[in-house]
């Protein structure tokens, strides 16, 4: 890294500048906050407080703390953020290594901060600006040369915490160095992937993304299409997030889409398709009503109560500029496509159909794939930068050209032609060449087609980057299945990774880890626990469980739970180091599999949890015994001298971890699952998903090197006792009573304070692991002979969600 940014300024509290600067202490950079003085003193008596001097960046922090989803890792981080304002405190800049400046989007109050700015920064302090489409060059117009090379743009995506696109914008003068040390501290510390862009009206992802639009929204005037078709449309059947074209807006704001669309009006002259970018009428008359999203509580979609008191969400009806019921969406190319697995059957389905959904995927898919293309090399140098940045800001499965090439380059072309497309001629010389599609796969790299050079590129990866699926072309798979995979990492490193639908632990993982145990011995050096997927693992299979319940085969259910017990102990006391590093969900049974690593390389949007009482049951692959060992953990610290069984008594932290699981509480980030005691202070986090599975694998090296000894079965795992186990249901009570819990909640609960607490036994008894795995699966056992355990699995099955029966 060319220098590590350790401290930041962020000028502008609003909710950008806010969140941005939220992000920034998540990840341990000590940051600055300002804003400007409120204005209108006159009549107010504490004008000259800091209290009311800083009220706009206070609020702005105080905005950040109860926005959802979560701006902070943990709430405790608001208050690492240092709040000033721009008139007393612009000397704080003095010393920071980098100052993001994020106020309103206009080029003469950002040019007028700058001149101060240029007053008090040190030489070599970076000045980027979070424009959205401003001309880098028209605001640093004038500027010291000093300043022009250390000023660029910086477009965060907001949330800043979760988009994790970040495009850069050079100025006409920024030193290389400037933009690679930006580039590298986004994304090794922040967590950013980088796109760069040129200094084009609204840069790459907004330009394509407001063109798509805006451009549904013509298609959907034409067919007479509803908002909720084309979202149904337009959401994840294509690709797109699940907030698809109108919830995307709401989000954004109806105004700021204006707002954008205007700088492509206003400034370019693309006047083949300029009139797309001139807003519609229904845009307008939403903006005249403040109609504008979620910020003025109502845009194409509004939050409603009926008169049961149940929340309902009610769509815009144009006509009529009201708010109605929402309408069923149906259509037979719909239907079809959501049949299909891989997005390419899906868009095959819609962009081939003859009926209106299929018009209406053919025309928008189509234009935004010529429009895509027709802005090279104007907006950027290659397809890789247009294709990285829409599907990183808008959460997209897949950019434009790699949609395109999931249709069929060739075959979609002929088919624009002959309906009026002019495609453009770079891709006509392509074709003609014999290249048909715009990606290939080869030696286990991906390449694209680069229209400077007019042949195929590969693509570059970041240095520190793993991928599983590149490592597979290469063949370093040792073992595998239908469910699962073990890849050889190098550095003497395997790698198991799981890949059954949601990465749920069927008997095919459960086969591959005791597999992958055995190969651990005998041929590496250590393992880690990893997959690309969005989800580490959702927890068990839950289809086999209830078909056994539902038999009455307790031999079959108690042997699954068995052979879950046993593997995960080969896990924790194989003789070679193991690092579990989750992404995303690791629930229930997935949870339990990073207990039973020693090490935890997380995410830091790792969502973990013991959640296993949703579905009626309670955690039966040793959740419940680690978290307890964990808890004796603990002990050792508060408790040096070894008085365990008054420290529980003293100290609450096994109320606290059974309140976790009883109330199935997740975390929200990695930080939260370490307050959660689902980590320890050993286990480390990685804020870049990119760089994961490489930390993960030089976490394990790095183990070898300190002297790893294998783990030996505990034996003397002090417990709760009977007594305190009478408290916890004592506290069960509390909670029934007040109304957190039903009576079938409760039944679970004493399940899981039973197991925590030992059973009958008092607490001057120290008892083995064994001993614990028994109490799970024999109280994992009985729940399965109750409906209601039954009832609560069929509904988890069939819709994801709890059921309070």
């Amino acid at each position: 890294m060319k220098k590590k940014i350790t401290r930041a300024a962020v000028l502008g509290a609003g909710v950008m500048g806010a969140n941005i600067a939220a992000q920034l202490v998540n990840v341990g950079i000590d940051t600055v906050l300002l804003d400007i003085v409120p204005a209108g003193t006159e009549n107010i008596k504490n004008k000259n407080t800091p209290e009311f001097r800083n009220g706009i960046a206070l609020k702005g922090v105080e905005r950040a703390k109860k926005s959802s989803p979560p701006s902070f890792y943990l709430q405790l981080n608001a208050d690492l953020i240092r709040i000033g304002n721009i008139e007393d405190d612009l000397n704080l800049l003095k010393d920071v290594d980098i100052v993001i400046e994020a106020i309103t989007e206009d080029i003469f109050l950002k040019r007028d901060l700058y001149k101060k700015i240029e007053k008090i920064i040190e030489p070599g302090t970076i000045i980027t600006s979070n424009t959205s489409g401003i001309s880098v060059n028209d605001l640093c117009e004038g500027f010291s040369t000093g300043f022009r090379q250390y000023f660029a743009a910086t477009h965060f995506f907001n949330p800043p915490r979760y988009m994790k696109l970040l495009e850069i914008i050079p100025g006409p003068d920024t030193l290389p160095e400037v933009i690679e040390t930006i580039a590298e501290n986004c994304k090794q510390v922040i967590g950013k992937r980088i796109v760069y862009a040129k200094d084009t009206p609204n840069f790459i992802a907004n330009r394509v993304s407001v063109f798509t639009t805006l451009n549904n929204i013509r298609w959907m005037n034409r067919l007479g299409l509803t908002i909720e078709a084309v979202d149904e449309l337009t959401g994840p059947v294509i690709g797109f997030s699940k907030s698809a074209t109108f919830r995307t807006t709401d989000i954004v704001g109806v105004d700021t889409l204006l707002h954008v669309a205007g700088n492509v009006f206003n400034i370019t002259f693309e006047n083949d398709i300029r009139d797309v970018f001139d807003s519609p009428e229904m845009i307008r008359k939403m903006i005249e009503k403040s109609l504008l999203g979620d910020k003025s509580g109502s845009g194409f979609y509004k939050k409603d109560i009926d008169s049961k008191g149940a929340r309902k969400i009610l769509v815009l009806d144009f006509d009529k500029m009201e708010y109605r019921e929402r309408l069923p969406v149906e259509y037979e190319s719909l239907s079809a496509a959501v049949t299909h697995y891989d997005l390419a059957g899906r868009l095959k389905e819609l962009y081939f159909s003859k009926d209106t959904a299929g018009i209406f995927t053919f025309r928008t898919r189509s234009e935004e794939f010529i429009y895509a293309a027709g802005r090279l090399p104007e907006i950027a140098d290659d397809i890789l930068n247009i294709d990285n940045a829409v599907k990183w800001g808008f959460n997209r499965e897949a950019g434009p050209f790699e949609m395109w090439d999931a249709i069929g380059l060739k075959e979609s072309a002929l088919l624009m032609k002959k309906s009026g497309y002019v495609i453009p001629a770079w891709v006509n010389k392509m074709l003609g060449k014999g290249f048909e599609s715009f990606y290939i796969s080869k030696n286990g790299r991906r390449y694209f087609y680069d229209i400077r050079s007019e042949d195929y590129t590969a693509e570059p990866v970041d240095q520190g980057v793993i991928l599983l699926p590149s490592l597979k072309e290469q063949n370093k798979k040792v073992a595998g299945n239908n469910s699962a995979s073990l890849v050889d990492i190098g550095d003497g490193v395997a790698c198991l990774e799981f890949h059954s639908g949601m990465n749920t632990l069927n008997a095919d993982i459960i086969h591959m880890i005791n597999k992958s145990s055995q190969i651990l011995s005998k041929d590496f050096d250590g393992m880690v626990i990893f997959n690309h997927g969005d989800n580490f693992s959702v927890g068990a299979d839950l289809r086999g469980i209830l078909d056994a319940a539902e038999a009455g085969d307790w031999e079959k259910i108690n042997l699954k739970v068995k052979e879950l017990q046993d593997s995960l102990m080969k896990l924790k006391y194989a003789d070679k180091p193991i690092v579990a590093a989750p992404a995303g969900k690791a629930l229930g049974a997935g949870c339990e599999v990073c207990l039973a690593a020693d090490r935890i390389r997380y995410a830091a949007e790792t969502c973990m949890g013991l959640v296993e009482k949703d579905a009626g049951l309670i955690p039966a692959g040793g959740g419940l015994k680690e978290m307890l060992i964990r808890c004796n953990e603990r002990m050792f610290d508060v408790f040096p001298d070894g008085l365990y069984n008054n420290g529980f008594e003293a100290d609450n932290s096994i109320a606290e971890i059974f309140e976790t699981i009883a109330f199935s509480k997740t975390s929200s980030s990695g930080p939260e699952a370490e307050s959660l005691g689902y980590l320890r202070k050993t286990d480390k986090m990685t804020v870049n998903c990119d760089f994961l599975l490489s930390d993960a694998k030089n976490m394990v090296i790095a183990m070898n090197k300190e002297g790893y000894e294998p783990l030996k079965p505990l034996e003397g795992i002090c417990i709760p006792g009977k007594d305190k186990l009478e408290k916890l249901k004592q506290l069960i009570q509390k909670f029934y009573e007040k109304g957190f819990l039903t009576e079938y909640d409760v039944i679970i609960a004493e399940k899981i304070a039973y197991v925590l607490c030992g059973g009958e036994l008092s607490a001057d008894i120290k008892v083995g692991e064994q001993y614990l795995l028994d109490l799970e699966r024999e109280a994992f056992l009985s729940l399965c002979g109750n409906k209601k355990t039954r009832e609560r699995m069929k509904y988890m099955i069939l819709t994801g969600k709890s059921l309070k029966n």
